[in-house]
C-alpha cells in the first residue's frame, strides 16, 4: 500500500490568496450570491490550510512557508459586490437591448391574443418578466440579478426569440395575424408596468 502524499498547503495558500484578491477587484460570476459570500468562503479555505500546516509542523517555525505568515484577509460584509458601478451601467445597457429587441416587442404586442392555457404552456409571462425583472433590479439596486443578466444577455434574448416563434405558431393555427407589427413605436418601461426613469 502506497503512502498517502501530503498535500501542498503552500501552493494551496498561494492559490487561495490570489483568488481572494481577484474576487475583491473583479468579483465572481455566481448567479445567486454576492461576492462577499465567496470571498469569506475563500478566507475559510486559507484558515483551514494554515491549520493543516500547524498540525504538520507544530512549533518548528523554520518549516513553515513564507505564505503562512501572511495576514488573513478581513471579513467581507454581506452585500459586497466588486465593480458595482460597472454592473449597474452594463445592466442599464442590457435592459435597453431587451426593450428594443424585436422578439420582445412582438411578445409584448401579442400577449393578449393568447388564452390563459396557451400563455401558460409557453411561459410567455415568465419570458416577458426577464425585462421587468431587470428593470426592477435596477430600481432596487439588486446587483446580483443585474450581474446575472450582464453575464448572459444573449441567453435571455434567445428566450425571447424562442417564445416569439411559439406565439407565431399559435396565432397562425388560430388564423390570426402574426406579423408582430407595432403601430405606435417601441414599447416603454411604462408599458410593462414600470415608471420611466426608475431603473437608472
Amino acid at each position: 500500500m502506497t503512502k498517502k502524499e501530503t498535500p501542498d498547503y503552500e501552493a494551496e495558500l498561494i492559490r487561495e490568496y490570489e483568488h481572494w484578491e481577484y474576487m475583491k477587484e473583479y468579483g465572481g460570476s455566481d448567479p445567486f450570491y454576492d461576492d462577499a459570500g465567496n470571498m469569506n468562503l475563500t478566507c475559510n479555505h486559507i484558515i483551514h490550510a494554515k491549520k493543516q500546516l500547524e498540525e504538520l509542523y507544530g512549533g518548528d517555525m523554520s518549516k513553515y512557508p513564507e505564505i503562512y505568515f501572511r495576514e488573513l484577509p478581513p471579513v467581507t460584509e454581506n452585500g459586497y459586490m466588486a465593480q458595482a458601478a460597472q454592473i449597474r451601467d452594463r445592466a442599464a445597457e442590457v435592459l435597453d437591448t431587451y426593450l428594443s429587441d424585436a422578439n420582445f416587442q412582438f411578445l409584448l404586442c401579442n400577449r393578449e391574443m393568447l388564452g390563459k392555457k396557451e400563455a401558460e404552456q409557453i411561459s410567455i409571462d415568465n419570458v416577458l418578466g426577464y425585462a421587468s425583472g431587470l428593470a426592477g433590479a435596477l430600481k432596487e439596486d439588486d446587483l446580483i440579478t443585474m450581474r446575472r443578466h450582464t453575464k448572459n444577455p444573449d441567453g435571455y434574448r434567445e428566450s425571447f426569440a424562442q417564445c416569439a416563434e411559439r406565439v407565431k405558431q399559435i396565432l397562425t393555427e388560430k388564423g390570426k395575424d402574426a406579423s408582430g407589427q407595432i403601430q405606435n413605436g417601441q414599447m416603454t418601461l411604462f408599458q410593462i408596468g414600470l415608471e420611466t426613469g426608475q431603473c437608472r
